[in-house]
Order: structure tokens, then C-alpha cells, then sequence
């Protein structure tokens, strides 16, 4: 396959958001629309809007709602040549509650669903070129499905093409047996990233503590190049081993949180897309960089649904 930019691969879920119907925001028993989402397939996207060249790697259903995220996935320019279908569970589907300020519960149906079933034999050799950079989150993770091989396989062949590897833990602990194996696994492998993106209240679950600074100590020990926090209406802030930066939060009417931090996530990705690592962390660089994902989440929560 011949390839004439850098690529940003996202590999990890895509699945169906049963969202509150317009009107219905906020009521328990709310009439819920389908909606596309998925944390790596919405950074996919956001990503793409932006201008980059983005490939989802991943799989769905072969039923109406797989067959729905290919199209709109491809529709909003992501390359879905990688996404593939199975018989052997259905499009993993998540039923989303909101409260009047626009923050959500969800509730999974995935006992097993279609992006678990992502196999070794996906991720295909060659794929990753130098400039190209890998993203990744926690879903695909579960210990004993096949995806977690998947991602491993992927990861290591990023590392090794020279790509760069980013990782956004998205905590949904309604997915795990119990917190400490979902700590466990996101620790396992956060010696892989280059770029973590965290949220301020996913921290005391990963890192047993509410301090910027002592978990970003700890991903710096363990190899991590570049620490985000996303600190919800407050703002955001980045992390370099010797530097720090942060934005304040941008005044909207929040309608839906969902997927602010994966459109933050695809802001930062296009933004470091093809350039050197290096140049991506320089202090003016990066503060740019961080103001412009700070907008993007913020853009992101004013409008229903994750894409």
C-alpha cells in the first residue's frame, strides 16, 4: 500500500450512543436515538474534520449499526478500509443518561461486543510508517478478549515503524470486573505512550491520587513524553518533564459532554501529525497546541452526540 502523508491510525471502539432524544435531556426515563460514538472513533473523527488523514482500525457488527459507523465514519473522511465486520457479536451499543448540565452516565451492552472480537490477524504488517502516530484507549483493553491482543500487536508495531503512540485511558469502569484490574491494565500499558490525556477525574482511579503533578511524575518515570489533563469547564494543562502550561476553561452552554475529551484528543493529534517530536513539545509549540484542543472540546460539548 502506498501512502503519501503521515497517518493518524485510531484503534479501539466504535459503537452506537443511545442518547436522550431532543426534549428528553435530563429525564430518567428519557426516549433514547441512536447515535455514532466510540471514544477512538470519535477522536477519529475529530481528527479528521481538522484536516488530517485518519484511519480507524477496528471492529463492528455485521448488522444495521455496524454497517452505519462504516458510513459515517467514512462520510466525515475517516479511511475505514481497516474496519471489519463479524458475525459473533453484535455492534457494541451504550445507553447514555444526561443531567441538566450535560454530564452523562452510561450503561454498556457488550457481554461480548463486536470491537472485543478485533483480532491479531487485523492489524496488518507494514501498516506503520515514521511521522505516523497511533492512538488508543482503555475499551480494548479487557483481559482475555482477543482486541487486547490486538492492540499489543499494533502498539509494538508502532514503536517499532518509529510512529509515535498515544494513549487516552477513558475510564468506564462499568466495563471491569473491579477497579484494580482496570488500574492494573492501564498501567500495564502506559509505558507504551508517547502522549497521555487524562481527565482531572479518572486520576485517583489510575494513579490513587487528584495531583497533576505526582501523576505526571509517574508517567515521566515510566517513559511518557507529554502528559494532558483535561479539567472539564476549568480548562486543560500539559505537562513536560521540566515545564508546565495551562488553559482556562471556555464559557458555552454545555447540551452534551460526550466526547469532549476525544475531540481534544484529535486536536493534539493533528496538530502533531508529521512533525518531530521535539518541535511538538517546544513550550510556544505546545501551549498553541493545548489552546487549540481547549477550544476543540469546548466546541465539542455544545452540540448532541460524540461526533
Amino acid at each position: 500500500m502506498v501512502r503519501f502523508m503521515k497517518t493518524i491510525y485510531c484503534i479501539g471502539e466504535a459503537l452506537i450512543d443511545f442518547m436522550p432524544a431532543d426534549g428528553d435531556d435530563g429525564a430518567r426515563d428519557a426516549l433514547l436515538a441512536p447515535m455514532p460514538g466510540g471514544a477512538a472513533a470519535n477522536t477519529a473523527v475529530a481528527a479528521a474534520k481538522l484536516g488530517a488523514k485518519v484511519a480507524f482500525i477496528g471492529k463492528v457488527g455485521a448488522d444495521g449499526f455496524g454497517r452505519k459507523l462504516v458510513e459515517v465514519m467514512g462520510g466525515y473522511g475517516v479511511d475505514t478500509s481497516f474496519m471489519t465486520m463479524t458475525e459473533a457479536a453484535c455492534t457494541t451499543m451504550a445507553f447514555v443518561t444526561l443531567a441538566p448540565d450535560g454530564e452523562r452516565e452510561f450503561t454498556f451492552a457488550r457481554k461480548p461486543g463486536a470491537d472485543m472480537m478485533l483480532g491479531e490477524s487485523d492489524i496488518l504488517d507494514g501498516l506503520f510508517r515514521p511521522g505516523d502516530i497511533l492512538h488508543f484507549g482503555s475499551l480494548g483493553l479487557v483481559p482475555g478478549s482477543p482486541s487486547k491482543k490486538a492492540h499489543l500487536k499494533a502498539i509494538l508495531a508502532a514503536k517499532e515503524a518509529g510512529a509515535l503512540v498515544s494513549f487516552d485511558p477513558n475510564v468506564r469502569l462499568p466495563l471491569w470486573d473491579c477497579e484494580d484490574v482496570l488500574r492494573e491494565t492501564i498501567l500495564e500499558f502506559l509505558p507504551y505512550a508517547d502522549i497521555v490525556k487524562v481527565s482531572s477525574d479518572e486520576m485517583p482511579v489510575i494513579f490513587g491520587t487528584d495531583e497533576e503533578v505526582a501523576a505526571a511524575a509517574y508517567c515521566f518515570r515510566k517513559g511518557v513524553s507529554v502528559f494532558f489533563v483535561t479539567r472539564g469547564a476549568d480548562g486543560a494543562a500539559a505537562y513536560l518533564p521540566n515545564y508546565y502550561t495551562s488553559v482556562k476553561g471556555i464559557a458555552v452552554k454545555a447540551v452534551d459532554t460526550t466526547g469532549a475529551g476525544d475531540a481534544f484528543n484529535g486536536a493534539i493529534l493533528s496538530r502533531f501529525l508529521g512533525r518531530p517530536l521535539a518541535e511538538c513539545l517546544d513550550p510556544a509549540a505546545l501551549g498553541e497546541s493545548l489552546s487549540f484542543a481547549n477550544n476543540a472540546g469546548a466546541a465539542a460539548v455544545t452540540h448532541k452526540g460524540a461526533m
